[in-house]
């Protein structure tokens, strides 16, 4: 148990810190595991269920993993639910940093206001970037997904409006992948939220996303 536990603590918070932990094992091993205090008390207070399993080694993780999916699932949801309620608190008690509209939460993003990111997996939206070779101009827009063709020819097929070369290169990608590349370069935690649930309608309802910030950027820090 002593070894086990030492390893949990050194890979879980030291190496690839975790959000919470589930314990599987045969028979009452897990629970003597469990009350005897063993794991470091941070991990202590991350349990979020016990498993039952019926095999040990290889074999009892898989079964873990199968058991699992529904109590991850449940576990993820009240997560979302608590973000979303977090960016409405502070949207609701006009503190200043609570953030949505898409131009207005990714010029926060640049400039490293933004401590949670809150986006829907619904936000059916492309960034379309076009990159003159010759004298590095940037021309970008967002547009829904249909629009993303349309948007790509009329910048491949006009000058430059930097140098007026006709070499302008074209490219695309979703609108979280973007945001994430956004998010990386700040430190900024990106949360991407059920559409399909309640709390991504409440989400859905600010523009498909919204952001916790840092800071009120009204006043100084």
């Amino acid at each position: 148990f002593n070894r086990v536990a030492e390893t949990t603590r050194e890979y879980f918070i030291d190496i690839y810190p975790v959000k919470g932990l589930i314990i599987s094992g045969p028979g009452p091993t897990k629970e003597d595991f469990i009350n005897g205090n063993y794991l470091e008390y941070r991990l202590q207070n991350m349990i979020i269920n016990t498993i039952d399993a019926s095999y040990s080694g290889a074999e009892g993780i898989r079964e873990a993993f199968a058991k699992s999916s529904e109590i991850l699932g449940d576990f993820r949801m009240v997560e979302e639910k608590k973000f979303v309620e977090d960016l409405f608190r502070e949207i609701n008690s006009h503190s200043g940093k609570g953030s949505y509209g898409l131009q207005e939460v990714i010029n926060y993003l640049k400039n490293n206001v933004v401590q949670t990111l809150l986006i829907t997996d619904n936000t059916n939206l492309n960034r379309v970037e076009g990159k003159c070779k010759r004298c590095q101009h940037l021309q970008e827009a967002i547009v829904e997904r249909q629009q993303v063709i349309p948007k790509k020819t009329e910048f491949s097929s006009n000058p430059c409006p930097s140098c007026k070369a006709m070499e302008v290169e074209v490219n695309e990608q979703d609108i979280v992948d973007y945001l994430e590349l956004l998010a990386a370069k700040t430190g900024t935690q990106l949360e991407v939220i059920s559409g399909s649930a309640e709390h991504g309608n409440m989400l859905a309802s600010l523009g498909k996303i919204g952001a916790i910030l840092r800071y009120n950027p009204g006043h100084s820090k």
